[in-house]
């Protein structure tokens, strides 16, 4: 039998359960007129097209280079997650505009205990869909992934406040059910900020935090024949850092030395998990022209 990997896992979790929830959300939603509700099920319909979204992106960048893409296509990934962001700012527009007819209109909704009831089951299944993808995700070094398990903690918490409107209409306070929509809208724009506040940097190749510089020269330095390191570019590309750097050894070492000491060097950073496909750039090492002296 063959073995499930952990993105079918994730995409079963996605589509499968969201839809079901769906279903749950909307019919029970419209038909005892809650609005929170409403807005929680819209909310797991983005959610379905997010993870549909992310299956294809996350397809997509792991695809080996080829001659159209030379570099690869890990950055397909960070366009699906902010494709995921404006599904979610698309969703909260629509929810906070009936939000407000239903405040204007003083609208209130039918108190039936199966709107507790879906909201209960949302709660316990988006934050254990939450907890496992997160875990996915860090484990396939996945930005989609990872943006897709913010959204669900979101989504949990959305339940929450669906209950609290629940538990306000049985005290008469009708407006606690498109002021919770409302509270509901804010969690998905705080959450799709967040998302792209994560993939944009990365993906306009914004360079690595001063300790990943420093992990790179320290082990380059390690090796006794590489009198300085400079000139170093990295970016950030699922969880790790490609790109170049300058090593600058012994003029009297051959050039199958320097190539050696180069390969290295480079096995050495590679090994460690934080860089991939790196380029090292071999130059003599002259004291009067060195950059740090």
């Amino acid at each position: 039998m063959p073995k499930i990997s952990l993105t079918s896992i994730a995409n079963i979790l996605s589509i499968g359960v969201n839809s079901l929830l769906i279903i749950l959300k909307l019919v029970i939603g419209f038909l005892f007129n809650s609005i929170s509700l409403i807005a929680d099920g819209f909310d797991s319909v983005m959610d379905v097209v997010s993870a549909s979204i992310a299956g294809v992106g996350e397809r997509i960048s792991r695809k080996p280079p080829d001659r159209d893409h030379p570099f690869g296509h890990q950055k397909f990934q960070l366009i699906s997650s902010l494709v995921i962001v404006l599904t979610m700012f698309i969703s909260s527009y629509f929810i906070a505009q009936e939000s407000i007819n239903r405040l204007i209109e003083a609208t209130s909704y039918d108190l039936e205990i199966w709107i507790l009831v879906a909201a209960s089951v949302s709660l316990v299944t988006k934050l254990s869909i939450s907890i496992a993808l997160m875990k996915i995700g860090k484990k396939l070094k996945s930005t989609v992934y990872i943006a897709n398990a913010k959204n669900y903690r979101t989504d949990a918490i959305s339940s929450i406040f669906v209950i609290i409107a629940y538990i306000g209409g049985r005290f008469d306070v009708w407006w606690l059910d498109p002021a919770c929509a409302f509270v509901i809208v804010a969690l998905i724009l705080f959450t799709g900020f967040e998302i792209a506040k994560m993939s944009l940097p990365e993906l306009l190749d914004k360079g690595p935090s001063l300790e990943i510089v420093e992990e790179l020269k320290s082990t380059a330095l390690a090796c006794p024949e590489i009198k300085e390191v400079h000139v170093i570019r990295l970016r950030s590309i699922l969880g790790s850092y490609t790109g170049d750097f300058h090593i600058l050894v012994d003029p009297e070492l051959s050039i199958l030395e320097a190539h050696e000491i180069s390969e290295r060097v480079k096995a050495k950073l590679e090994s460690t998990g934080h860089f991939r496909d790196l380029l090292i750039h071999i130059e003599p090492y002259i004291p009067e022209e060195s950059l740090e002296g």
